[in-house]
């Protein structure tokens, strides 16, 4: 077993991995942030990889189940760690919290759409190489989308008497909503755990690929009487989902203000109705943290659960 730092080697890997596994889809990976690449192999075969960023960050972990291959891989991240003076590693993410990070544990349910997708052993190599889980995460799915939505008359007037008015995405200013959505996200995720700052124009290149599949339908905007954003919801159909109409809600926040309190809930169950009387049978809420009130508010079955994990060196 040895190491290489090939780079047409790191990025072919995954592609091998996933061969014929219908829910793996081929992406471009941005490992610019990456300050050294780790590629484990044995006579020519790679057998897992990942990057070390800064910040004591291990990502684009991907690996075939060899325990041995990735606790040489682990080994070296954690020496060249040390070597640039940290003291403790966190992975998987890739660079922040606003791209892929975390390990999806084992499940009987599907994948979804944008979902965090891995092999199903990742968490077991994590736990068997030293980790130990610094955040869970959870995705929840809501069935009972044929209920009692009258209360929403009540809270519809409320809001209407603060002068808040919910409309639809318009495709058409996709970059002037993408960036009411921004203002949004930058507000409200400021003290999320592991939160970093992002630039606009790094955040709209994580929502442009998104534009081909959008429905405006799903993506609402709760705006005030100065047509400032204060909230969002932001949805869409869970293409991977064949025999069923899924809808997916991956983002839902609003600006920490009083004045707009329970206006995240409000969308939520305006998004529900709307699925509902357009014939969808669940509603997905995707990648919550555990400690995220957002969680209680969207409270359903358990779909899947995630880890990140973090090692002292």
């Amino acid at each position: 077993m040895y190491l290489s730092d090939n780079k047409e080697e790191f990025l072919a890997f995954p592609r091998e991995l996933y061969a014929n596994d219908p829910f793996y889809t081929v992406q471009a990976e941005d490992i610019s942030a990456c300050e050294q690449l780790f590629v484990v192999k044995e006579d020519e075969k790679v057998l897992c990889r990942a990057g070390f960023l800064s910040g004591g960050q291990l990502g684009f972990f991907e690996a075939e189940y060899n325990l041995e291959a990735v606790k040489f891989l682990f080994d070296e991240i954690k020496n060249y760690a040390k070597s640039k003076g940290y003291d403790y590693l966190i992975g998987p993410i890739n660079g922040s919290t606003w791209k892929k990070y975390r390990v999806t544990l084992p499940s009987n349910n599907p994948p979804f759409l944008l979902d965090n997708y891995n092999k199903p052993y990742y968490a077991e190599l994590f736990k068997n190489c030293g980790f130990e889980t610094i955040a869970n995460y959870t995705s929840s799915i809501c069935r009972n989308l044929d209920k009692d939505y009258s209360r929403l008359k009540k809270f519809s007037s409320i809001f209407e008497k603060k002068g808040i008015k919910i409309r639809k995405f318009n495709p058409e200013n996709f970059e002037q909503d993408i960036r009411k959505i921004y203002d949004i996200s930058v507000k409200s995720f400021v003290n999320n755990f592991l939160y970093t700052p992002i630039g606009f124009e790094d955040f709209y290149k994580m929502y442009e690929p998104v534009k081909r599949f959008l429905n405006p339908e799903w993506v609402l905007l709760a705006e005030n009487e100065n047509d400032e954003a204060v909230a969002f919801v932001f949805g869409f159909d869970n293409l991977y989902c064949r025999d069923k109409k899924s809808l997916i809600v991956k983002t839902l926040a609003q600006i920490p203000d009083y004045k707009y309190k329970g206006i995240g809930s409000y969308l939520v169950e305006v998004l529900h109705q709307k699925a509902h009387f357009a014939g969808y049978d669940n509603v997905i809420h995707a990648l919550m943290h555990e400690s995220n009130v957002s969680a209680n508010i969207l409270a359903g079955e358990l779909y899947h659960r995630y880890k990140l994990y973090g090692v002292k060196l």
